[in-house]
């Protein structure tokens, strides 16, 4: 199993345990038994957990690419190094997206 897939797993079952563990304080203050903080941590976790593994996955890919052009030509270097800022930025739009999903 590699490392990414373990990432994304170890946080949907985070989020899991969350979505099954604020039912129990529900049942304690008669509310609705599947809690809106849970549905929230669970939708927020599963959306940061894919967009990390997708990121996690572009780095790998375009940072061994990059690095293999860059040492044929040098000129490609800055080139390389922004393709693998894009796929950087996926994950950092994928804790923004996780936390508007808190938030609202």
């Amino acid at each position: 199993m590699n490392r990414a897939f373990s990432g994304f797993l170890a946080t949907v079952l985070l989020g899991l345990l969350v979505f099954l563990v604020a039912p129990v304080n529900a049942v304690e203050q008669q509310a609705p038994l599947i809690g809106e903080l849970g549905s929230k941590t669970f939708a927020a976790a599963i959306a940061f957990a894919a967009a990390v593994a997708s990121a996690g996955f572009g780095i790998a890919r375009a940072g061994s690419a990059g690095l293999a052009a860059a040492a044929e030509r040098l000129e490609v270097r800055t080139t390389a190094i922004i393709i693998s800022a894009f796929a950087e930025a996926l994950g950092i739009y994928g804790i923004v997206i996780a936390f508007f999903i808190l938030a609202a």
